[in-house]
């Protein structure tokens, strides 16, 4: 269902944030020992994948250890804008700090805001489009003069959990195969402020979201009753049928809009898989597609912060049209569309 938005809802800065360390996606696999154990070469995700290495935040980090920061440079980019009229904080990570209170509120109080509403959303990776689509929904209303949305991820003591698996236990050729895409993911932070468009022509124009709760079992992780983690990542598939829904996607909007090109595109980055299968669809060309996913990883939910701070620091003009491919595990993906 295309929703438009009443008012242009615009994005007024971005903030972003990486750990130090560099794991680079041949050093994982040569710890495993995949090509003894499995017979899977040591360098088949950066070779099958195009993921080459990702950042990795501390062992001690929380989601918020690298959300503050990405929400602090957000502030600090702010310009033209009090950061006291921020109104909203939302939290969209994969994680929480803690069940309770809200990330957003030990988030706000680091920064010293003090916004009205502070709450947590939670989707998969898609958490972050659903936190701006709800600010913009916030905003339009009147509820919120602008909103700060912000995520934090610790994505890679998954992957920590699965090497220490598939390179200590007995595991089968078929479920070691389930579970390399778990080891794809990278940490960072991410966050953006938006407000209402001071110029009635910069913002989102529309969103479009679809979900397909079959696919639960698709991609997922949780912790079993002894606090270990469990979890897989069937990208193929994901891929699969992401792409199906992406093409429905694409089709309500040629409908109901006219239209179906950008002059850019913002992608989840999950691999090489499917940033070729969205070109090869003929939206538009991979020169005008951002990548990260080659030396971050899957970032997650910190996947459209760090890719629209990309775009707009390259030659990208005013009054381009900004197109937006998202997923999450569920399965949830959705597009937009972005005037800059």
């Amino acid at each position: 269902m295309i929703i438009d938005t009443k008012d242009k809802i615009k994005i007024y800065s971005t903030g972003t944030y990486l750990p130090e360390e560099i794991i680079k996606s041949d050093d994982i696999f040569a710890d495993i020992k995949t090509e003894i154990k499995y017979g899977i070469p040591e360098s088949w995700m950066s070779d099958q994948m195009g993921i080459i290495e990702r950042r990795v935040a501390p062992d001690c980090s929380a989601p918020s250890s690298l959300a503050i920061p990405a929400a602090q440079e957000a502030i600090d980019n702010l310009t033209g804008v009090n950061p006291d009229h921020i109104d909203l904080v939302i939290f969209c990570g994969i994680e929480r700090d803690q069940p309770e209170p809200a990330t957003a509120h030990t988030i706000q109080n680091a920064l010293g805001l003090n916004a009205r509403k502070v709450f947590d959303v939670a989707n998969a990776c898609y958490g972050f489009m659903d936190g701006i689509e709800t600010a913009s929904a916030y905003i339009s209303a009147g509820l919120a003069r602008y909103a700060l949305i912000v995520t934090g991820e610790i994505s890679f003591k998954i992957s920590r959990a699965i090497s220490d698996h598939l390179k200590n236990a007995e595991v089968t050729l078929p479920r070691a195969r389930q579970l390399l895409g778990g080891l794809s993911v990278g940490d960072a932070g991410g966050a953006v402020i938006v407000g209402n468009s001071d110029d009635g022509v910069s913002g989102f124009n529309f969103f479009n979201t679809s979900c397909d709760s079959r696919h639960v079992d698709k991609c997922f992780y949780k912790r079993k009753p002894d606090g270990s983690l469990e979890g897989q990542m069937l990208m193929a598939k994901i891929v699969a049928y992401g792409m199906r829904m992406h093409r429905g996607l694409m089709k309500e909007i040629m409908d109901r809009k006219g239209f179906r090109d950008y002059d850019w595109l913002i992608t989840h980055q999950t691999g090489k898989r499917n940033f070729n299968a969205i070109a090869e669809m003929g939206v538009i060309d991979k020169q005008h597609m951002t990548k990260t996913y080659d030396t971050l990883g899957n970032v997650t939910t910190a996947t459209f912060a760090h890719n629209f701070k990309l775009l707009c620091s390259g030659n990208i003009q005013k009054g381009s049209r900004v197109g937006g491919w998202f997923a999450g595990s569920g399965l949830t993906v959705g597009q937009f569309c972005y005037t800059t």
